[in-house]
């Protein structure tokens, strides 16, 4: 699959494929504006009837400011249309990433604080095999049966001196290693196959503002910076169970709840049923 269109274009030509995908899909957004003026968070979801892939996207957009705020809805859509084409989540940070900046430069973005985010992308294939990428600290949980594990590692100094042995400075978590328009930035990624078992599972996608309180408050474990997923333990993960939309609302609710300076905190949950 390749890109069309004219210059700054990054449309995806997608190959058609007639098979069905194999989960029934549900998903619920829930968001807070926590301490800040703008909601610079967004996310989206797109399905591709040619390719039968679906995607979701959430963007944790950097700074507290209005073109950020505007920029990041429309970004978070043409990022979940590129990657339901292609089916391929690292693909589409790949291909946006010059498109972005050149978009940039053209509409003239304030130099000091152009527009940026942390980004994570989860794409469900025809076959019914998730993927997933990310740059930046937005994080992916997936639970099932009562349990979740952690599917991401985050890119910013916290995790890298966690990885030392060492504690993180108070405002490690906030200098970022990667992110959208960092051409050069690491892209995580990982897949889940699902296996022949039936059943729902449910994936979380949330911004730093969201999880990050639960993390402190000891709701989920606080990653020990390793780039090692395999290893990774499952923990108990009542917040993460009942009602879908209680579940997004919930999480995001108690995360600027008696935060200091609540940051934005997104929420997109997902639920999978094959």
């Amino acid at each position: 699959m390749a890109a069309v269109g004219g210059e700054g274009s990054w449309t995806v030509q997608p190959t058609q494929h007639e098979e069905q995908p194999v989960f029934i899909t549900d998903h619920t957004l829930a968001q807070q504006l926590g301490a800040r003026a703008h909601q610079a968070d967004a996310a989206a979801h797109h399905h591709n009837p040619i390719t039968g892939h679906r995607a979701w996207v959430l963007l944790d957009g950097i700074g507290d400011r209005e073109h950020v705020a505007d920029w990041t809805p429309r970004t978070a859509l043409a990022l979940a249309s590129a990657a339901a084409g292609l089916g391929d989540p690292r693909a589409a940070i790949e291909l946006a990433r010059p498109v972005l900046h050149a978009e940039r430069a053209h509409h003239g973005h304030p130099k000091k604080w152009p527009a940026d985010a942390a980004a994570i992308i989860a794409v469900l294939n025809f076959a019914g095999d998730l993927s997933i990428a990310w740059a930046g600290d937005c994080r992916a949980y997936f639970a099932e049966r009562g349990q979740a594990h952690l599917l991401t590692t985050d890119h910013n100094e916290a995790a890298h001196q966690r990885r030392a042995r060492q504690t993180p400075s108070p405002d490690a978590h906030d200098r970022l290693t990667s992110s959208l328009m960092f051409l050069r930035g690491e892209i995580g990624g990982t897949e889940v196959r699902f296996g022949p078992r039936r059943g729902t599972r449910r994936l979380l996608l949330a911004s730093d503002g969201a999880y990050l309180p639960h993390e402190a408050a000891g709701v989920f474990p606080i990653p020990d910076g390793s780039s090692s997923l395999a290893r990774r333990p499952r923990f108990l993960a009542p917040v993460l169970t009942g009602p879908r939309e209680r579940v997004a609302q919930r999480l995001t609710e108690l995360a600027v709840r008696n935060t200091p300076n609540a940051d934005n905190a997104t929420a997109l949950v997902i639920d999978l049923t094959g």
